[in-house]
């Protein structure tokens, strides 16, 4: 134990004594998450909200409606009756409908028209009500069932959190008017039925609607009426939170630099190898596990370090622009310190994985560096990648989705991190693991 403890702690400062390599680990994702932070929000005036409003959107109401009793009906309609404020609606009017202030929508004719202005980021995402909408969902005595209908929400992937905001308030008012249809159909049924059943009945019901006294009013059911939508961000426990961008962007640096550590650090493995120190090592009365776990080991340990001093140091940081002290990770402690755990084990095995399929330190430099870029881009360091399809499942193969994840989920006192640190875990041990294989049938002494 005593020989793992030396290894370790030689490689520890050799690291924290190079003030280069503090500059990349600490000083550049500090300045970075900083950076960016300051940029996308307003710490400095004493608010980490991110407001949202005014989420630019368009609606091309395609529905050809359908005619019942001599009256049109429109379901397509509803979509613009909620979204869009009347042309004679005063302040006030605005005001208190929260769907007006959180959207800002117009009504398109063209479908191409929409889609352009979506894709060159005039709107956040656009509504496109087919032209059967109210023909497939209406229900009437010439077509007596409700068939199954879509609205199609084409959205931005560059502003995803707008066009998710757009996309559930799009499925809320479709559900709303099919559930409006069905409680007729369930209702006209329920009434055919037991006028089947029930002769008696069927007869007064059957006069009561020849004179006209059967109007019942389904009005409520398709109410465009919409009560006071509230946007804010609350724990299980009810209490209200904010985002602090410090913790995603933070975090994602964090753990972005520290695949470059993790790589670094592995790789004089094989400037060791060169030299023949890590031979001569072996050679030695240690047992050859021993002194190739402690190297291993001591990649972990390098990146717990780096990764606790940087959460350490971002707390700093927000609680002096905040001008009070503020735990911006949460108050689980644990889960903190086991989130930290396993993605440095994730990292470190990752490293160690690289070291042992590459040849020399120039090719572990070079591939190390390209797997870290690859984790970063895909994993959401420098753009969201969770609105583009296929690298936003992509993403969720790499540490740095997990991690994030997991550190932006405890600083909003959620504990439901099981999934992060279960893929965590598993990740740094398959990889450490196999690279411990490799780098030991291959290490000829």
């Amino acid at each position: 134990m005593q020989k793992i403890l030396a290894i370790i702690w030689k490689e520890l400062y050799i690291t924290y004594t190079d003030r280069n390599l503090l500059v990349i680990m600490l000083a550049t994702p500090l300045a970075l998450a900083l950076i960016i932070s300051l940029a996308f929000s307003d710490l400095l005036s004493g608010s980490s909200d991110i407001p949202i409003s005014n989420i630019p959107v368009a609606i091309v109401n395609r529905d050809q409606g359908v005619e019942m009793n001599g009256a049109a009906f429109n379901n397509g309609q509803t979509f613009i009756n909620v979204l869009v404020p009347p042309a004679n609606a005063d302040e006030q009017t605005l005001a208190d409908n929260a769907l007006y202030q959180l959207t800002d929508a117009v009504v398109l004719s063209s479908v191409t028209e929409a889609r352009a202005g979506v894709n060159n980021g005039t709107y956040a995402a656009a509504i496109i009500i087919p032209a059967d909408f109210s023909e497939r969902i209406t229900y009437s005595q010439e077509h007596p069932t409700v068939e199954p209908a879509s609205v199609e929400v084409y959205a931005n992937p560059g502003a995803s959190v707008s066009a998710s905001i757009i996309h559930s308030i799009a499925s809320s008012i479709s559900n709303q008017i099919a559930t409006g249809n069905i409680a007729i159909a369930a209702t006209i049924n329920a009434l055919i039925e037991r006028a089947q059943s029930d002769p008696a009945f069927g007869v007064q019901f059957g006069l009561i609607s020849a004179a006209g006294g059967f109007q019942p009013d389904f009005a409520p059911a398709f109410s465009g009426e919409t009560g006071a939508v509230a946007i804010e961000r609350q724990t299980v426990e009810g209490r209200q939170v904010s985002f602090n961008p410090l913790v995603t962007f933070g975090s994602g640096q964090a753990v972005f630099f520290m695949l470059f550590t993790a790589m670094a650090s592995a790789n004089s493995l094989l400037e060791e190898r060169r030299n023949w120190t890590l031979q001569r090592l072996i050679a030695s009365p240690t047992p050859r596990y021993m002194v190739l776990l402690s190297k291993f080991v001591a990649t972990f340990v390098t990146c717990v370090v780096q990764v606790l001093l940087l959460l350490v140091a971002l707390t700093i940081i927000g609680s002096l622009l905040s001008g009070e002290f503020q735990i911006i990770w949460g108050t689980n402690i644990l889960a903190i310190l086991a989130t930290v755990l396993v993605t440095a084990l994730a990292s470190a095995g990752l490293g160690v994985f690289v070291t042992s399929v590459v040849k020399t330190p120039e090719q572990g430099n070079v591939v190390g560096s390209l797997t870290a870029m690859a984790m970063g881009m895909i994993g959401g360091v420098f753009f969201s990648t969770q609105g583009i399809p296929v690298l936003g499942t992509l993403s969720r193969l790499t540490i740095i989705y997990w991690g994030v994840d997991a550190f932006g989920k405890l600083s909003v006192n959620r504990s439901d991190i099981e999934p992060n640190l279960i893929f965590l875990l598993l990740f740094g041990l398959v990889f450490f693991m196999a690279g411990w294989f490799i780098f030991n049938r291959r290490l000829n002494v």
